[in-house]
């Protein structure tokens, strides 16, 4: 009888297995029935948007010839619509083959796109189901997105991974943020916080182009287009917002020379107290740094003095840095880009509470102290303390 049942109930498990299988939508879909999307631009149209999308090209993909040409390795669409859904849908007509989202690296904000509202153009891909969360954004400064998909690159891969990595490298080296889809809608969804975007453009280089990081796009939080900051005040972002990863320091020395450090770790700590009506952010950023160029007399000098000098000159460097990128926040166009109010939530909410409505004053008005303590690892071959 055991046996009888246990036939029965390993049939039943084979039938509902088959019913599983059998129910799903893609199942079987040909490699060449997708338009494998690996990019996408957003521009403004008449109608609406204009979507320029990078996708592989399926053929060249499959071709047992493996020609590796650039032109062979994508294609490059475009369609346009009344939003963002119904022009990447009209990209069917095209191609004639069904978008395919989950292996998009990057999505480009064309200038006049990102002067409109932010909600309007990324509402698509946090609803679409195929669509993910960790796609990268950026924005297009002073040009079309259309001109970042199809730049002109010596290399022959992908331009989006080409320009994914750049995005992601930078972030490494404490350049600007990283700013994926669901950074930017929680950001959006903050009520006091500014999004910062990475700003790209492309630089002529001989017959081909180069893409190039040009700071950072900065939307306040009902998601308008602020103003651009510097590659240097996105620097300082870092420093500010606790996003120290890797880098690099460049600082003068009393000497009259340069010193260069790389940063190994870092991190910001943050004190809030209120001082006759006015929030003061006192704030010590601890770097850990290797020493890998020093120029002048001292340049092999390895005492106490002179080293106390140059991480010194470290720290000033990076105090100023991070200081400038304040000034440029609470100017006329900025706004809190460093997530003041969200550490003000966390660390005391009932006075975040009475602040945030009008968060955009007490931001600008807001006091900060900088203090920087810099610990040199190594200074070339052997570490600092080894010769001691």
């Amino acid at each position: 009888m055991r046996k009888i049942y246990r036939t029965i109930s390993l049939m039943v498990l084979c039938s509902l297995a088959l019913l599983n299988l059998s129910s799903c939508e893609k199942a079987g879909t040909e490699l060449s029935d997708l338009m494998i999307i690996q990019g996408i631009g957003i521009d403004v149209a008449k109608e609406g948007y204009k979507i320029t999308v990078e996708i592989l090209n399926n053929e060249q993909s499959g071709s047992p010839s493996g020609d590796s040409s650039a032109e062979n390795k994508t294609k490059i669409y475009n369609a346009a619509g009344d939003s963002v859904a119904s022009a990447l849908m009209k990209l069917t007509t095209k191609s004639g083959n069904k978008p395919f989202y989950a292996q998009n690296r990057v999505i480009v904000l064309g200038e006049a796109t990102a002067q409109r509202n932010l909600t309007d153009v990324l509402d698509f891909f946090e609803r679409n189901y195929d669509s993910r969360a960790s796609q990268l954004i950026c924005v297009a400064k002073d040009r079309k997105a259309e001109d970042i998909i199809r730049a002109k690159l010596l290399t022959d891969t992908v331009k989006s991974k080409i320009l994914e990595k750049m995005l992601e490298s930078s972030y490494e080296q404490s350049l600007v943020p990283r700013v994926r889809i669901v950074d930017a809608i929680n950001t959006i969804k903050d009520d006091t916080t500014y999004l910062c975007i990475p700003a790209v453009a492309v630089q002529n280089n001989g017959a081909n182009q180069d893409f190039t990081l040009e700071g950072c796009a900065l939307f306040d939080k009902d998601e308008s287009f602020c103003m651009y900051l510097s590659t240097d005040d996105a620097r300082g972002l870092a420093f500010l917002d606790n996003n120290i990863r890797e880098g690099f320091i460049s600082a003068d020395l009393p000497n009259g020379q340069k010193a260069t450090f790389v940063i190994v770790k870092g991190k910001t700590h943050y004190q809030i107290i209120k001082e006759n009506g006015k929030l003061h952010y006192k704030l010590r950023i601890d770097l850990v740094c290797d020493l890998e160029e020093v120029g002048g007399a001292e340049f092999f000098s390895t005492d106490d003095d002179f080293m106390e000098k140059i991480k010194g000159a470290a720290g000033a460097s990076v105090a100023q840095l991070a200081e400038n990128t304040l000034i440029t926040l609470q100017s006329e166009h900025g706004g809190d880009g460093i997530r003041y109010g969200r550490r003000l939530y966390l660390y005391d909410n009932n006075e975040y509470e009475k602040l945030k409505s009008n968060w955009e004053k007490e931001f600008k008005n807001s006091l900060t102290s900088l203090k920087v303590q810099v610990t040199i690892r190594r200074i070339g071959e052997e570490t600092f303390h080894s010769k001691k």
